[in-house]
């Protein structure tokens, strides 16, 4: 059963990795899913690396506290609010 999924990839505008979607369904969050997820998008970048790009980047709702949390808590520092209104965080790989 899927309970959630990830969506990242290289963004051609910047070049550098970008975590698009990460989500978890309600009935499942909780439980350190999301957090085991975002460790393993890392590592799967990491694996994969072969552009040796030095930075993934993710945003998120300002006021979603729970996912600046465990964005924080994996290595993500915030940098700026975007355009459309997302908290930027960036990864140095």
């Amino acid at each position: 059963k899927m309970i959630g999924f990830t969506m990242f990839g290289i963004d051609p505008d910047d070049n550098n990795y970008w975590i698009y979607r990460l989500m978890i369904d309600e009935k499942f969050q909780g439980r350190g899913i999301g957090k085991q997820a975002i460790y393993l998008v890392i590592d799967e970048i990491r694996r994969n690396n072969s552009a040796n790009i030095s930075m993934i980047m993710i945003g998120y709702a300002p006021e979603n506290l729970t996912a600046k949390f465990v964005y924080k808590k994996a290595g993500f520092i915030e940098t700026e609010l975007s355009s459309w209104g997302e908290q930027l965080a960036k990864y140095s790989l």
